[in-house]
């Protein structure tokens, strides 16, 4: 059963992979073979697989990144739990929970469009123009451009609690999209006169690898 959950955390590649090998390690290319050892070796697994092992070294993996890595946070969620209500708060949290609470932290286009504020109060009308059409431009992303955005504009793909916009007034050339990603914080020109113009320009910035390169600016 462990095996099997295991199975579940790796990617359509690497389960097929993982699955030949375990069906017959004799089957595997020669290239093959060094893609298993390096799937391995991310999981600080140097054992070298054969088909006395390769089950065993699974499992091994498995136990030590699905119960021994997570077991301390565990201890500390229980922690914050009164001892009677230990039992059943473990009792509960089946798989189906478990899947439901990832999924509510999942970024969707509408939960990130939300999150969307400016950083200052009182905005003048051009600076609530843009926040405006930041919050309908995010909205319209399909999922891979979300991701990039959040990438951009964070460092991570996961949900942010806040994104927060702030505002300069470059214009022409040097009009672009800012990304402060250690706050969170989006630094945008009050210049855009549409959300079309703002998205023709920010979906040139995600599609451009240059722009995700950080740097001290």
């Amino acid at each position: 059963m462990l095996c099997f959950i295991c199975r579940l955390f790796l990617t359509d590649t690497d389960r097929h992979l993982v699955d030949k090998a375990l069906a017959a390690m004799s089957t595997l290319s020669a290239s093959e073979h060094d893609r298993l050892l390096s799937l391995f070796g991310t999981f600080s697994m140097f054992t070298n697989p054969n088909q006395g092992n390769i089950r065993q070294l699974v499992l091994t993996i498995a136990r030590q990144h699905l119960i021994d890595l997570p077991a301390p946070f565990i201890a500390e969620m229980q922690l914050g739990l009164p001892g009677a209500y230990v039992d059943v708060f473990w009792a509960q949290l089946t798989l189906p929970s478990i899947e439901h609470l990832f999924a509510q932290q999942l970024p969707t286009p509408a939960r990130v469009s939300h999150v969307i504020t400016a950083y200052e109060e009182n905005l003048r009308q051009d600076e609530l123009n843009v926040v405006y059409y930041v919050q309908q431009f995010v909205a319209g992303l399909d999922p891979e451009e979300l991701g990039a955005f959040l990438h951009f504009v964070t460092g991570s793909s996961v949900m942010p609690e806040s994104l927060y916009i702030t505002f300069n007034s470059l214009s022409g050339e040097l009009r672009r999209p800012i990304a402060h990603t250690c706050s969170s914080t989006l630094e945008l020109s009050c210049t855009y006169g549409s959300v079309q113009e703002l998205k023709r320009e920010f979906l040139a910035i995600l599609r451009d690898p240059v722009c995700f390169q950080m740097n001290m600016v």
